[in-house]
């Protein structure tokens, strides 16, 4: 089986093209990293390989009957389930689609596969009905769950699951990626793997779109506006957030938590390691006024604040809780 085209992660590759080909693949296939780091291309063509019906030893091939039916969304055993809303919850009732979905027999392809994103996300109740299929799975199904940290699972969903942990990428592999494959010029190939955190999808996003890369310097000047506002204009910002869907609220965050730490590099003499130089200034003068204490107390709350979002806590009540302690006149 030829490598897929995948950036990084080639241990992960090698391993599920290995259990591909020797027809051991799990029932329950356990995905897990921070968002864009490439747990949904890795899954796809996990999927896509499975559904392949191409002849060359090139799976998936993108064009067979099952390849083109799996890329315009129609295969009839394969089903993606995503939260239904932007930082919403996987529900029940999702889940119980899935369990009458595998149920029945496989349609065109020797197997039924499912896709759940986000599975952090799941309700008790989602992920307990879960377990009915993972305790007992038919021959012919494969569960692939996405999720940013299996910490914060079920144990019993972990351990009936193979698990493959996606790690953020190094950021010469990131640059030479942009590069080569998306024809990004040397000097912003460099800047984006820098602030990507070593997310290859976020990076990617970021060259092509430039909204998506607008939003992360619309969080970063919100941060900075956030440490002069008083508590009452904080609570409208965590309501503002809450409800403009074209704003993520873990997005958000996962930006806000680079920004603070940041503030500690500079703080502990480091500060040639911060991500967003082009703020220094800004970051600089935070650093200067905040205790270090209070940075690493903002570090932990943000990193609080996530995984109460991850376990479907209230986004309002959980982030004016976050801004309720941030520090602020500076």
């Amino acid at each position: 089986m030829k490598p897929w085209p995948v950036v990084g992660h080639q241990w992960a590759v090698r391993q599920l093209q290995t259990a591909i080909e020797r027809d051991e693949v799990p029932h329950a296939l356990l995905i897990s990293g921070p968002d864009n780091v490439g747990k949904m291309t890795l899954a796809r063509l996990v999927a896509g390989t499975l559904l392949c019906k191409g002849q060359s030893d090139e799976r998936p091939c993108g064009v067979c009957l099952a390849c083109r039916k799996l890329a315009s969304g129609s295969h009839p055993d394969f089903m993606p389930v995503e939260p239904e809303a932007e930082g919403g919850a996987l529900k029940i009732d999702q889940i119980r689609a899935v369990e009458r979905f595998l149920a029945l027999t496989p349609n065109e392809s020797a197997r039924k596969i499912a896709l759940i994103n986000a599975f952090e996300r799941a309700t008790v109740g989602a992920a307990n009905a879960l377990l009915k299929t993972l305790e007992e799975p038919p021959a012919y199904v494969h569960l692939l769950l996405l999720a940013q940290d299996a910490d914060v699972l079920l144990p019993t969903i972990v351990s009936r699951s193979q698990q493959i942990v996606l790690r953020p990428l190094a950021p010469d592999i990131v640059a030479q990626a942009l590069r080569e494959q998306w024809n990004v010029p040397a000097e912003q190939a460099a800047h984006l793997a820098r602030i990507s955190g070593g997310r290859m999808g976020w990076a990617i996003r970021a060259a092509t779109e430039d909204a998506y890369h607008q939003r992360m310097e619309d969080a970063l000047a919100l941060l900075l506006n956030l440490l002069d506002q008083d508590l009452p204009t904080r609570f409208e910002t965590a309501q503002a957030l809450t409800r403009d869907a074209s704003v993520g609220v873990s997005e958000t965050l996962e930006y806000w938590l680079t920004g603070w730490r940041d503030v500690l590099l500079i703080q502990t003499e480091n500060a040639e390691r911060a991500i967003h130089q082009q703020h220094r200034a800004a970051l600089a003068q935070i650093a200067q006024h905040v205790p270090l204490s209070a940075t690493v107390g903002t570090l932990k709350a943000l990193e609080g604040c996530q995984e109460a979002l991850q376990r479907n806590a209230n986004p309002q009540l959980a982030l004016e809780n976050l801004l309720l302690n941030l520090p602020g006149g500076y």
